[in-house]
């Protein structure tokens, strides 16, 4: 067994060590992610938010929940963690007093009382499901104001059994079934920069992340015309089964930027209708400071992905 990994009931697993020491976040007064850098985090949303107002462009803050706060109910007795000490449910108590609580969109109380429905997490991994990314894509539209693309779920898809991040850590490995969607019927994709390029070549293990970005245009006449960009990280995805490719499908332009800081100057030149953040609550431990610059952290970053890139097909060639 992993020092890593909890067993819970149901073979559900759980991370809770490792190098964001998941576990320790859900303490108040933890130096890693206590109260105090938490009023760090609100300071810098209040400032998001007032900035993007005065430019008449739409904020949603996203937490998104580890499946510690929300899967308690797969817990050993004693309980590993109290889930209502979480980050995110710490943060959201702070921003309820804010007069730019608007701007904060909860899922822990909707995933929860979802919870026992619908899987909303893989069991062996710390992402959502494709149902999970669906809740919080109907969630993310209501609070836009946009209809949402009901059927996704319905688009075409294959199951395959896979060992996934949790599961690769048990011995033996765990598999779990897996279902890959490609929710991209009406939007294509017009850009992907060198980053987003690297990605697409591998499946695991990418060392390049950062600065990663794609855009989506939709010419359907359903698609809202409204453009968003996201910035954030692997639960929005680059990939064509996340929440990057749901909002595609229903508004007209939609760009994705792997980062958990902004670029100002880039959302200046942009001109978006919204801006959408989303963050893992295990990544809030390093409070942002919005000092992302785009083209140079590309720059800086393009040698390295293509050299990774040559090397993978350098690998993948036949001798």
């Amino acid at each position: 067994m992993s020092p890593w990994v909890y067993e819970g009931r149901d073979d559900w697993l759980f991370l809770i060590g490792g190098s964001n020491s998941i576990g320790a976040l859900y303490d108040r007064n933890a130096p890693l992610l206590d109260d105090a850098k938490l009023q760090r985090w609100l300071n810098l949303i209040e400032g998001r938010a007032h900035r993007l107002q005065r430019m008449g462009i739409e904020y949603v803050h996203i937490s998104i929940p580890e499946k510690l706060t929300l899967y308690d109910n797969k817990f050993h007795d004693p309980p590993i963690v109290d889930w209502h000490l979480s980050p995110a449910m710490r943060l959201r108590e702070m921003i309820q007093r804010s007069r730019y609580a608007h701007v904060w969109l909860d899922l822990i109380g909707p995933f929860r009382g979802a919870r026992d429905d619908i899987q909303l997490y893989y069991k062996t991994d710390t992402h959502w499901t494709p149902e999970g990314c669906f809740l919080a894509y109907k969630l993310l539209c209501e609070k836009l104001g946009l209809r949402p693309q009901l059927d996704l779920l319905t688009r075409p898809r294959r199951e395959v059994d896979s060992v996934l991040d949790l599961g690769l850590k048990m011995e033996p490995p765990v598999f779990e079934p897996l279902k890959l969607y490609d929710f991209t019927r009406d939007a294509q994709k017009t850009y992907r920069n060198v980053i987003a390029q690297y990605l697409e070549t591998v499946t695991a293990n990418a060392l390049v992340h950062i600065g990663a970005h794609i855009r989506y245009t939709n010419s359907n006449a359903s698609a809202v015309d409204k453009k968003i960009i996201v910035f954030g990280d692997s639960y929005a995805s680059l990939r064509p089964d996340g929440l990057t490719a749901m909002l595609a499908e229903t508004t007209r332009e939609v760009e994705f930027i792997w980062s958990s800081n902004l670029d100002w100057g880039y959302i200046k030149r942009a001109r978006p209708d919204i801006v959408v953040y989303d963050l893992v609550e295990r990544f809030m431990t390093i409070v942002a400071n919005d000092k992302l610059n785009l083209r140079w952290t590309v720059a800086r970053q393009t040698l390295k992905a293509k050299r990774l890139q040559l090397k993978g097909w350098r690998r993948a060639a036949p001798a």
